[in-house]
């Protein structure tokens, strides 16, 4: 069922809406209990968008969500993930401060991997891949939705980068020795099925390695409905550690290890700052505590918090690692 948002205005552009309800992704049902209503504190996207618990499987989704017709229209291209190369940084300490973030995720890799064929679901621009292949060695390949961002990792870094869905591409069967996605299964419109297509595309000793919000982090606890995780029109779906076992499970596979790696920081700002954005202070004023949030001092401060949220596997998004299990061996529930 799709349905016409009224005309919403955002701070980028006027844009209409088509939103489309749908039924619970784990485990097919369409009964469910309102669990969170907000607006878009990221875009400014006008509107109410709201999440649903399933009564079911306990699995967190948007219902109704933005169609696939409005997706361009929630992720323009200014869209805070469709950043530039780290290597093009005008700042050598930003860039050294993205680089280190980009080779812990290197690191976390070749520690289970020697360098083969590694696919990168929504790699935006490219900055992951362009390390990956120039630091690391690794053939690397990516799949990005938006026109922009996979034009540029194209034309500016050279990468192969196709423009679309998993589901669009026509990549072999046990391809890959690694598929990576960062912070990209809570934006999917159908997990699952994309995990079951991973599923295919790993070699029988492949990884999937990926980072998505964890709904029972120590942050969604704080933060409530300002929480990062709930970064809705663009989160579709948010895990909690269950209801994610229950997903990849039934999409064979199985998680090895689990690791906080990067984002810790940036989640927990983010998170501040949209409480920030649902005040009614001044523009001035909230632009001034803007610009604190990410300064290194700040950041320093808050180390210790860091540091223990993420020991506990309780920060924002932790990283699973996973491998491929037999989905004709796995003892098959239906998630009630």
């Amino acid at each position: 069922m799709v349905l016409r948002q009224n005309k919403v205005f955002s701070k980028i552009t006027t844009m209409s809406l088509d939103l489309e309800f749908v039924k619970c992704n784990l485990c097919g049902r369409d009964k469910f209990d309102n669990y969170l209503t907000r607006k878009d504190l990221n875009l400014s996207i006008q509107g109410d968008f709201q999440l649903v618990r399933c009564r079911y499987c306990g699995l967190v989704y948007q219902n109704p969500r933005p169609a696939q017709n409005s997706i361009n229209e929630i992720y323009p291209d200014n869209y805070d993930q469709f950043i530039k190369s780290a290597t093009e940084e005008s700042s050598i300490i930003n860039r050294m401060d993205r680089g280190y973030g980009l080779n812990k995720r290197i690191k976390s890799i070749t520690r289970y991997k020697k360098p083969g064929r590694l696919l990168d679901i929504g790699c935006a621009t490219g900055d992951f891949l362009e390390i990956m292949r120039d630091i690391a060695g690794w053939g690397v390949y990516g799949v990005e939705p938006s026109p922009h961002a996979s034009n540029y990792a194209r034309t500016h870094l050279g990468l192969q980068v196709k423009t679309g869905f998993l589901g669009e591409t026509d990549y072999e069967a046990e391809y890959f020795d690694v598929i990576t996605m960062w912070n990209v299964l809570e934006h999917l419109p159908d997990p699952i099925s994309t995990l079951k297509h991973i599923h295919k595309l790993l070699k029988p000793d492949g990884m999937l390695i990926f980072n998505t919000p964890n709904l029972d982090s120590l942050d969604a606890r704080i933060f409530g409905p300002y929480w990062i995780g709930f970064e809705l029109p663009r989160h579709f779906f948010v895990f909690s550690r269950r209801t994610l076992l229950l997903m990849l499970h039934d999409s064979g596979f199985r998680i090895i290890e689990t690791r906080s790696i990067y984002g810790s920081h940036s989640a927990f700002m983010s998170s501040i700052r949209f409480w920030l954005r649902d005040q009614p202070i001044s523009p001035n004023i909230r632009n001034l505590f803007e610009s604190l949030l990410f300064s290194r001092i700040l950041r320093a401060i808050t180390l210790p918090y860091f540091f223990i949220s993420d020991k506990l596997n309780l920060s924002t998004t932790p990283t699973d690692f996973c491998i491929k299990i037999d989905p004709e061996s796995q003892d098959h529930r239906s998630c009630i």
